[in-house]
C-alpha cells in the first residue's frame, strides 16, 4: 500500500501534466507521479489513474487526450496534457508577500483535512499557482465540471425553450438510448450536473445525469411552446434529497486504502471501524463508483447493490482476459 495520500498523488499528477509540454503517455505518468511510481501496471493502478483523472476534471481541470499522428493506430501511445490556454490563471493575478504567507498558512490547515471538500479543491488549485509551484492554477469554478460536455447546450436550451435530443447511456447498460426531452432546468446535486425535464417519448418527468450523455446535444424549436412548471428545480432537488436521505448502503473497506479515504469523505457517511454506511440517490451510480475500487471494498447490504457491483467487476475481469488473450495471439 502506498504511503502517498490521495491529495498528494493528485497534486503530483497535476504537476506532471502541467510540465508535459507535448503530453505524457500513461506509462510515463506511472513512472513520474508520486503514488504510482514503483507499482506494477495492473488493473488496480489503471482504475486509480481513471479515478484521479475524474477527480481533477471535477475540479475544473481540462485534461486533453490525443494521439500523435505517427502513432495514430497505437492506443498505448495516447498522450495526456492540461490545456493551459483553457484553464490558465488570469495574467494580472498576483499576491503580495504577506498574502502569500497567509495563504501558505491556510494550505497547511487544509492539509489536515478538517475543512470541507471545497477547501481541498482550493488547496490543489492554489498550490499549482506559479508563486507556489511551477505550474498554472485556473479560474474555473469547481461547480461546473469539464466532464459535463453537454452543460452549455442544455443550459441554452432551457433558456430558449428548445426541445433537445441526445444519446443517453444508463449505468450498467451497454447501448445508449436516444432521448427527446423538454428541458425544464439544469441542476447541481452532490457535485453532479443533471438535466430535469419531460421525457417526450416516455411521457414522464425524468432527471438525467449529464455525464451519461454520450452524444452531442441537438436542440430544435418545438412545434408548440411547452410550459415549465413553477418551482420545477426546487421540487426536483427536494425529491433527490429525499431519495438521498432514505437510500443507504453498508460496505466494508480495506484499512488505509483509497476506498476508505474517499468513501469516508462522502457526504453524510457514517463510519464504524472498517464499515461505512453510505447515502446515495441511484443504486446503479453507486455500483459504478464502488466497482472502481475493486477488492478495496465489499458490499454488505443491500444484496441488489452487491450483485450490481459483482456484475461490473466480472465485466472488467472478462475484458482484461480478452485483452490478454489477444496479446498472446500476437506474439510470434
Amino acid at each position: 500500500m502506498s504511503d502517498v495520500s490521495v491529495s498528494e498523488r493528485q497534486f503530483s499528477l497535476t504537476l506532471a501534466l502541467l510540465h508535459a509540454a507535448h503530453g505524457a503517455t500513461k506509462r510515463e505518468l506511472f513512472e513520474r507521479v508520486a503514488g504510482y511510481q514503483g507499482r506494477p501496471i495492473d488493473a488496480a493502478l489503471e482504475r486509480q489513474f481513471e479515478r484521479d483523472k475524474d477527480d481533477l476534471r471535477e475540479q475544473g481541470f481540462v485534461i486533453d487526450v490525443f494521439t500523435p499522428p505517427a502513432e495514430h493506430d497505437n492506443n498505448q501511445e495516447s498522450r495526456y496534457r492540461l490545456l493551459d490556454a483553457v484553464v490558465g490563471t488570469p495574467e494580472d493575478l498576483a499576491f503580495s508577500e504577506s498574502e502569500r504567507t497567509l495563504i501558505d498558512l491556510a494550505l497547511r490547515v487544509w492539509r489536515d483535512g478538517g475543512l470541507t471538500e471545497e477547501s481541498q479543491l482550493a488547496t490543489t488549485k492554489l498550490r499549482a499557482h506559479p508563486q507556489y509551484r511551477a505550474g498554472l492554477a485556473h479560474a474555473v469554478s469547481p461547480t461546473q465540471s469539464a466532464v459535463d460536455r453537454a452543460f452549455q447546450a442544455l443550459k441554452r436550451a432551457t433558456e430558449r425553450g428548445a426541445v433537445v435530443q441526445f444519446a443517453y447511456l444508463k449505468p450498467g447498460e451497454r447501448e445508449a438510448m436516444r432521448r427527446t426531452v423538454q428541458p425544464w432546468c439544469v441542476l447541481l446535486f452532490r457535485s453532479r450536473w443533471m438535466l430535469h425535464g419531460f421525457d417526450v417519448d416516455r411521457g414522464e418527468t425524468r432527471t438525467f445525469l449529464m455525464r451519461r450523455i454520450v452524444s452531442d446535444v441537438q436542440a430544435s424549436r418545438p412545434r408548440e411552446p411547452f410550459a415549465v412548471p413553477d418551482g420545477a428545480a426546487d421540487a426536483a432537488l427536494e425529491d433527490l434529497e429525499r431519495i438521498w436521505a432514505s437510500a443507504t448502503a453498508r460496505v466494508r473497506v480495506l484499512p488505509g486504502s483509497d476506498a476508505e479515504v474517499r468513501l469516508a469523505r462522502r457526504r453524510d457517511t457514517t463510519v464504524e471501524g472498517d464499515e461505512l454506511t453510505l447515502h446515495h440517490a441511484d443504486t446503479n451510480l453507486l455500483a459504478d463508483e464502488l466497482a472502481g475500487y475493486g477488492a478495496e471494498v465489499v458490499v454488505l447490504h443491500p444484496p441488489l447493490l452487491a450483485e450490481l457491483v459483482r456484475e461490473r467487476l466480472e465485466r472488467i475481469r472478462d475484458a482484461h482476459a480478452d485483452l490478454a488473450g489477444s496479446d498472446r495471439e500476437g506474439v510470434a
